[in-house]
C-alpha cells in the first residue's frame, strides 16, 4: 500500500514550505512528534502534526526535518506501515529503539555554536525525559522554537477540540472523587509537599471521574490539575462543564490553560511533577521553585481497579464477547466474502458491537488485515486504500470498544480457505505462548518482565521473535493502552491484584502474514495470599483450523476447552443460532 502520487506531492510541498520557515527562523532543522501538549499516545486531529507532514499514521512516530534531509523513527509496531506509508526519496526510517546511540554527527553537524544549526522544537511536545534521547543534537530551547512551527504552515488545521465534559457515574467507578483527592492529600503528606502537578490527561478524568470526547477513540478530557491541600485547580474552558458537575464539584476552581503559569508562579512550597509525564514546557515554570520528581500516583492507582471495576469489566466483555463471536460467525458462512473489503469487514464489526448495551465506541481504529496486510502490527484499512478478501490466506483482526464500565481489546486470526503447514504452525506456537502466560501462578511483586518469556519461549526455541510488547495496561472507559504496568523484557512495575493487561503474542513474516492472539486478563489473588494469577476477560474462541495438533499437548486442549466451557456458559445464551452452532463446532476434541 504505497502512498498516492497526489498525497506524495503535497507532502513534498510542506515539508519544502517548513524548510523556507526554518531558514527565516535560522534553525537547520525542527523535530516533530506524534504527541500532543498532554503528551498523549492517541491525539486529537489538529494535534496530527507528524501526520500532516509525513504521511505517517500510525500512534508513535517521530521526524527531524532538516535543510536537505528528513530522518524518521519510530517502533517495531510501525516499522513496514512507515516504510508504506512515507515518501522514501524524502524519508530515511529508523528504529526508535536506537536513538539512544544514535550517531547524530551522520546527519547533523553538532560539534558547532553557529545558531544556524540549531535544532527546534515546541517544548510543549515533549517531556525531559524524551528530550534526553536528542542530547547529541544541537536544540535550540529558545523563544525562536516555543511557537509551533507546523501549525504555522498548516493553513487548514482543525481547531482544538472542545467537547462536553461530563460525570462519569459512581456506579461504574467504586470510588467517588472526594477519596481519589483524599489519595492525593495523604500523598502529599508523605512528601510534606504542598501541591502536586497533574498533566496526564487519564489520571485527571480518573481523579475527578470526568470524562469528554476530546479524543477519537479514547472519553478524554483534555486539560491540567493542580492538587494542593485546600484546593484542586483544573485548567479547562469552563464552558464545556455540565453545571451539574460544577454543582457536583463545589471544591474544583475552573481555569483556562491561560492561567497555569500565573497559579504556578503563586506556589511557595513543595510541589511534586512526574517529569515523565510533563512536558518540557511544564517543567520551565517551575524553575526556581521547590520541586520533588516523583511517579504520578493516580497512575497505579487507576491501574488496580476494585471490585466495582472489576465487574463491570467482566459484563462489557460478555458484550464484547457476543459481537466478536457474531462477526467470526459471519466470516465462517459469508458466501460474499470475495466482494468484501478489510475497511468493510471492520465496519461490519462495528456496527454488531453498536448493538450491544452501554457501547458508546470503538477503543481504537480496527486493525483489519488480510494476507501480507495482517503482517503489518497496527495496520488501518481505509476506504480508499483497502483489499479485498477475494481468495485464500490469513486475516488478523485486532479491535475493541469502549462500554459504560470498561474498555475492551481483543485480537484474533483466523484462515480464509486452507492455511499452509507454515502458518498452523506458527499458530500454535503463538498459541502454546499465550496459554501459558495466562496459565501462570506467581508470586506478589513478580514484573511484567519476570513473565514477557513465558509467551514468547516457543517461538525463541525455533529462533523466532515478535517485535512488540506481549501486554499493555487497559483502562476503565479510559485509553486502550495506560501504564505503569505491561508485560514486556523490560518493565519493572509489580503485577497487583485489579490490573487489567493484554496477554498478545504474535508473528509477522513481511509482505507474507502476521498471527497475533489477544485475551484481556486481570491479576487477581489465589488461595495462597503470597501468590497471584491471572483470569481470562476476553470470551472469544481461537481459529481451530489454524491449530496444528501435532504441536499441542493434551493439557494446553484441556485448558483451551476449560475458557471454552466458560464462554459457552457466559456466551453462548446471548449468540444467534447460527453463531450457536459456530461456537460448538470450536471444541477441540
Amino acid at each position: 500500500m504505497e502512498a498516492p502520487n497526489h498525497l506524495k506531492s503535497s507532502i513534498e510541498q510542506r515539508i519544502s514550505t517548513l524548510r523556507e520557515l526554518l531558514k527565516e527562523r535560522e534553525l537547520y532543522g525542527y523535530l516533530i512528534p506524534s504527541s500532543d501538549e498532554y503528551l498523549n499516545e492517541y491525539v486529537p486531529a489538529y494535534a496530527r502534526r507528524l501526520e500532516y507532514i509525513s504521511g505517517f499514521t500510525g500512534s508513535n512516530g517521530l521526524a527531524i526535518i532538516m535543510e536537505d534531509k528528513a530522518l524518521f523513527f519510530t517502533d517495531g509496531r510501525y516499522l513496514e506501515q512507515s516504510k508504506r506509508e512515507l515518501d522514501l526519496e524524502l524519508f530515511q526510517i529508523f528504529d526508535q529503539k536506537d536513538l539512544s546511540n544514535f550517531t547524530w554527527s551522520n546527519f547533523v553537524p553538532v560539534n558547532t555554536d553557529s545558531i544556524k544549526c540549531k535544532i527546534g522544537y515546541d517544548p510543549k511536545l515533549f517531556s525531559t525525559k524524551t528530550l534526553k534521547n536528542f542530547s547529541g543534537l544541537p536544540l535550540e530551547p529558545g523563544s525562536r522554537s516555543s511557537i509551533n512551527l507546523i501549525d504555522q504552515i498548516w493553513i487548514d488545521q482543525a481547531p482544538k477540540p472542545s467537547s462536553p465534559i461530563y460525570t462519569y457515574e459512581l456506579e461504574f467507578t467504586g470510588e467517588s472523587h472526594e477519596s481519589k483527592l483524599n489519595r492525593c492529600r495523604q500523598f502529599l503528606n508523605k512528601y510534606s509537599a504542598e501541591s502536586m502537578i497533574l498533566t496526564a490527561t487519564d489520571s485527571i478524568c480518573w481523579l475527578l471521574n470526568l470524562r469528554a470526547t476530546d479524543v477519537e477513540f479514547s472519553p478524554l478530557m483534555l486539560s491540567i490539575a493542580i492538587v494542593s491541600q485546600d484546593k484542586t485547580y483544573l485548567f479547562v474552558d469552563v464552558e464545556r462543564i455540565e453545571h451539574e458537575v460544577i454543582e457536583q464539584r463545589p471544591e474544583l476552581e475552573l481555569l483556562p490553560e491561560s492561567c497555569l503559569p500565573q497559579i504556578i508562579s503563586g506556589l511557595t512550597e513543595k510541589i511534586l511533577i512526574d517529569e515523565a509525564s510533563a512536558s518540557s514546557f511544564v517543567i520551565s515554570l517551575l524553575q526556581g521553585k521547590k520541586t520533588q520528581a516523583i511517579s504520578d500516583p493516580c497512575q497505579l492507582w487507576k491501574a488496580c481497579k476494585n471490585d466495582c471495576e472489576i465487574n463491570h469489566a467482566k459484563e462489557a466483555h460478555i458484550k464484547d464477547a457476543v459481537a466478536v463471536c457474531e462477526f467470526l460467525a459471519y466470516l465462517s458462512t459469508a458466501t460474499n466474502l470475495p466482494q468484501s473489503t478489510e475497511y468493510q469487514l471492520a465496519l461490519h464489526l462495528t456496527n454488531l458491537r453498536k448493538l450491544q448495551p452501554g457501547y458508546v465506541m470503538d477503543s481504537f481504529p480496527t486493525i483489519c488485515g488480510f494476507q501480507e496486510n495482517s503482517a503489518i502490527i497496527h495496520y488501518r484499512a481505509t476506504p480508499e486504500h483497502t483489499k479485498y478478501i477475494s481468495s485464500s490466506g490469513i486475516l488478523l483482526i485486532d479491535s475493541g470498544g469502549q462500554y459504560l464500565g470498561a474498555t475492551t481489546d481483543i485480537t484474533r486470526t483466523i484462515t480464509i480457505g486452507i492455511p499452509t503447514q507454515e502458518q498452523k504452525k506458527r499458530y500454535t506456537q503463538v498459541l502454546k505462548g499465550h496459554l501459558a502466560l495466562a496459565n501462570i501462578k506467581f508470586p506478589n511483586n513478580i514484573t511484567g518482565a519476570n513473565l514477557d518469556v513465558l509467551a514468547r519461549q516457543f517461538l525463541w526455541a525455533d529462533y523466532q521473535d515478535y517485535a512488540h510488547g506481549t501486554g499493555h495496561g487497559v483502562g476503565n472507559f479510559l485509553n486502550v493502552h495506560e501504564g505503569p504496568q505491561s508485560i514486556n523484557l523490560r518493565n519493572n512495575v509489580a503485577l497487583q491484584p485489579g490490573m487489567i493487561i493484554s496477554n498478545e503474542p504474535g508473528y509477522y513474516v513481511a509482505n507474507a502474514f502476521g498471527i497475533r492472539i489477544e485475551n484481556l486478563i486481570y491479576v487477581k489473588k489465589t488461595t495462597d495470599d503470597r501468590y497471584l494469577e491471572f483470569e481470562a476477560l476476553t470470551l472469544v474462541p481461537y481459529a481451530k483450523a489454524l491449530i496444528d495438533l501435532e504441536l499441542i499437548t493434551k493439557e494446553e486442549i484441556m485448558q483451551i476447552n476449560s475458557y471454552y466451557e466458560k464462554i459457552y456458559n457466559l456466551v453462548y445464551p446471548l449468540l444467534s443460532t447460527e453463531a450457536q452452532e459456530w461456537l460448538l463446532a470450536q471444541y477441540i476434541s
